[in-house]
């Protein structure tokens, strides 16, 4: 059976003003202002607002008086619209079909479709608790209402935020009953326009269950044909298709902070629920992100405009963790230093990776296991880590290069390269053993009667194993680095204090003896 559950979203300006502002904040009275810019209204406030006197509809100079330390700000239909697209894409991980609702002059917010969603989340509880779990996470606080209709479902969440007692209807006849006791200006959501709603008042109807009773043909007669069309829908009576949602290929979403940041630590509340928002996006789409470029934006009324501070977090896998994100970003902020206090942050992800959950294991790691999940996992972890509180520039690690040159067969890469790379397939492993210190350079051995010498006469273990190769980059600097072809033994020799050394004779003119390693 469809089921359908309807977000509604009270106040949605004000929700996007203090979203921003973490507990110790919620006690600043913010006001959203919209209007003429010479005489701005109050069009809703905070709770603190409101104590001190702050009304919607108050002239912006009689609040300011009211509240001396009121903070105001500007209503952005534009911001509005962005952050409703936002939450659409962030509850695709709830439902395959996402409607969001901006209705002029009315609440704003999502139509859901959860009927195939319910055995995913274990019931319709335990999917409400989870959306306003997560809704309260990303600091928006909603009214939810389930029904077979589309229309329905939005009348209930919608009648909850004006503070209508009222229960979900998982039925048509419950729905039908419900709807006759709903008071007559939720017509609203119908689509009735204000004049009707009036005309429909001044003949004493109260309620949608009035509506209904009066005879439909001499009511339409008077209003219109199209009178009963949204109730129509709401009750089922009429399709009401909705128009799917279809997520963007990249995340873009903001943040404006209501007070300036002057500390770039003070970035990690806002950017936890940027977070939120993101793993849900990425939940939807079944996806991972590997480089995420968080952008604190400045105030454009500075003499000399400072461009934005872009705090970038690469990372080795693809991951949506928010509070793993979190962590890393939190040591990344501890080399940030903001040079203009800021009024926004933002977040971007441009490329989406596959994602692979990892399962976690009743047994430990085996000793050879080294993917997701396994003990190299960790130390993926911990090398992200030190990515983020150390730079790109001061993390490397060890990648193999297909070049039997034992001073060309590797190099350092930072992290984030080798992240980029993907998983290719390593060059083949040498036969024969490799110290595990590489000398910089070849040291030159003195050598007696042809035997070679380090602390004393060496005895060869094993060998030779002759390399012959680089011929193809003869005298070619690579690097920084001259590149030569190589044409040498090498040998695992034995000093009298039992040290294992790595030498090798070259086999060309003058033929001396070398050591290029130390084995542990």
């Amino acid at each position: 059976m469809s089921l359908w559950l309807a977000v509604a979203l009270p106040a949605l300006p004000l929700q996007l003003a203090t979203r921003a502002l973490d507990t110790l904040a919620q006690s600043m009275p913010v006001a959203v202002v919209d209007g003429p810019a010479q005489r701005p209204l109050v069009a809703c406030c905070n709770a603190a607002a409101q104590a001190a006197g702050v009304a919607p509809g108050l002239k912006l100079a009689a609040a300011q008086a009211l509240a001396q330390d009121l903070v105001a700000l500007r209503r952005n239909p534009a911001h509005e619209g962005e952050a409703l697209q936002e939450l659409a894409a962030w509850a695709c991980q709830f439902s395959a079909q996402v409607t969001p609702l901006d209705e002029p002059g009315g609440t704003q917010g999502l139509l859901l479709e959860i009927g195939g969603s319910l055995s995913l989340f274990g019931g319709r509880h335990r999917l409400t608790q989870l959306l306003r779990r997560d809704l309260a996470q990303l600091g928006y606080h909603a009214e939810l209402g389930a029904a077979p209709t589309p229309r329905g479902a939005w009348l209930i969440a919608v009648a909850r935020s004006r503070g209508t007692q009222v229960a979900d209807a998982l039925s048509t006849t419950e729905l039908a009953a419900t709807l006759k006791r709903l008071p007559l200006p939720l017509a609203q959501a119908l689509g009735l326009d204000e004049a009707t709603r009036h005309a429909l008042q001044s003949l004493g109807l109260r309620r949608l269950g009035d509506l209904l009773a009066l005879p439909r043909a001499e009511l339409q007669q008077r209003f219109g044909p199209r009178l009963f069309d949204g109730l129509d829908r709401a009750l089922g009576r009429k399709p009401d298709p909705q128009p799917p949602f279809e997520p963007p290929a990249q995340f873009v979403a903001g943040i404006e902070l209501p007070a300036d940041l002057t500390d770039a630590e003070q970035l990690m509340f806002p950017a936890r629920r940027l977070l939120a928002s993101l793993e849900g996006f990425l939940r939807g789409r079944n996806a991972g992100a590997t480089e995420l470029l968080f952008s604190a934006h400045h105030s454009p009324r500075r003499t000399l405009p400072t461009p934005p501070t872009e705090i970038a977090l690469k990372l080795a896998a693809p991951e949506r963790d928010a509070q793993r994100l979190a962590r890393l970003l939190a040591e990344r902020l501890t080399r940030v230093q903001l040079p203009e206090p800021a009024i926004a942050l933002r977040l971007t992800v441009e490329r989406l990776q596959p994602f692979a959950a990892v399962n976690n294991s009743l047994l430990p790691p085996a000793p050879d296991e080294t993917g997701p999940g396994g003990a190299g996992h960790d130390w993926l972890q911990l090398a992200e880590t030190l990515h983020a509180r150390l730079g790109s520039e001061r993390v490397f690690q060890l990648q193999a290069v297909d070049d039997h040159r034992p001073e060309h067969a590797s190099r350092a890469v930072p992290l984030a390269v080798r992240a980029q790379q993907g998983t290719a397939l390593p060059p083949a492993r040498p036969a024969a053993p490799r110290p595990l210190l590489l000398l910089p350079a070849p040291r030159p051995l003195r050598a007696t009667a042809e035997q070679p010498s380090y602390d004393g006469p060496l005895t060869l273990v094993t060998g030779p194993e002759r390399i012959e190769a680089g011929w193809w980059d003869f005298d070619s600097p690579a690097a920084g680095k001259p590149r030569q072809a190589v044409h040498r033994d090498y040998f695992v020799a034995r000093n009298p204090q039992g040290q294992l050394l790595w030498i090798f004779r070259e086999l060309t003119a003058p033929r001396g003896w070398f050591l290029h390693g130390f084995f542990a």
